[in-house]
Order: C-alpha cells, then structure tokens, then sequence
C-alpha cells in the first residue's frame, strides 16, 4: 500500500470546532485521531507512504492547505508526547470522577441498607438493584477516559510513527 486517506466532510469535522487556535494550532477530533490511529494499525504489514486526508472542495473557501497540513501534523506529535506520561483527567474531569465515584459508593450504601432492611420484597430489590445501576451509570464517563488514555499509552510508538509520516490535504 503506498498511501492510505481519510474522507472528512468539513474542515469543522476534522478540527476541533471549539478550539479558538489558529488553524495550524487546532487539535484534531477525538473521533477523526481515532479512525486515522486505527486505520494505520490495519495498515501493520504494509506501511503507507502518506496520509492523505480528503476534504470536499466546496469547503476549501480560502482555507490553507499548509495550515491544515500543520495542524494535523502538531496534533499527532501532541497526542505522542502527551502519551509518553499517562494523564487521565484535567483538574476539571477530575472534580466529575470524584463527584462521580462518591455518588458510586453512596448508591452501593443505600443499596446494601435496602437490601437488609427489606426482606426479599419484589418491589424492594428492584429499587436496590436500581441503586447498583445508577451508580455504575455515573462512573460511565470516568471509566472511559481510563480506557482511553490507557489505549493511548499504548498507541505512543503508533502516534509517533504517525507523526512524521507525510500529510497531505486533496480538495475532491
């Protein structure tokens, strides 16, 4: 295989449509890192030559293919010096982890205190069981970002392979 691409439909879609960086300095989507990670991991036998990321030509409207080019690029080398240590949460997401994990343990508590004050009820055991639920539910998000930021750790040598692999933005 000499190159691999990725079709994206806006520039919005590719680069974080929130960030207020310039567009050389705008960080990729999680989704659009992702697929890019996974599709040169499927590419193992047969390393490409490029990335070539496609976007529609009614989009281009004075954007720059370089500042794209160097935007892709600076995320990719970001997301490969930001693997080399393995940070989970911002202070931010840490508060909601930790908010969520208590909301977790109080749920387990009321849980366990319906369970032994009931007996066997049908109804009883369902608002128990319920309990268990919603604080797993909680820890959803938290539990997610450790997966990912694991994954990333152990995508670091893909990340830095990726990072130096030729870009290139084709208006289609």
């Amino acid at each position: 295989m000499q190159t691999f691409a990725i079709r994206v439909p806006s520039v919005d879609d590719l680069l974080d449509p929130y960030s207020v960086e310039p567009l050389d300095r705008r960080p990729l989507r999680e989704d659009v890192r992702e697929r890019i990670l996974r599709a040169w991991i499927d590419t193992r036998s047969e390393r490409p030559s490029h990335l070539t990321v496609q976007l529609p030509t009614s989009e281009r409207r004075g954007q720059e293919t370089t500042g794209l080019e160097e935007a892709i690029r600076r995320d990719l080398a970001q997301t490969y010096e930001a693997s080399k240590r393995l940070q989970v949460f911002s202070r931010g997401e840490r508060r909601e982890a930790e908010v969520a994990f208590l909301f977790l343990v109080i749920s387990l508590l009321a849980s366990s205190l319906v369970d032994s004050v009931t007996a066997n009820d049908a109804l009883f055991s369902g608002i128990s069981q319920g309990l268990v639920v919603l604080g797993w539910v909680a820890m959803w998000q938290p539990a997610q970002q450790v997966f990912s930021a694991v994954s990333r750790r152990m995508s670091r040598s893909r990340y830095r392979e990726l990072s130096q692999v030729p870009i290139e933005v084709a208006w289609v």
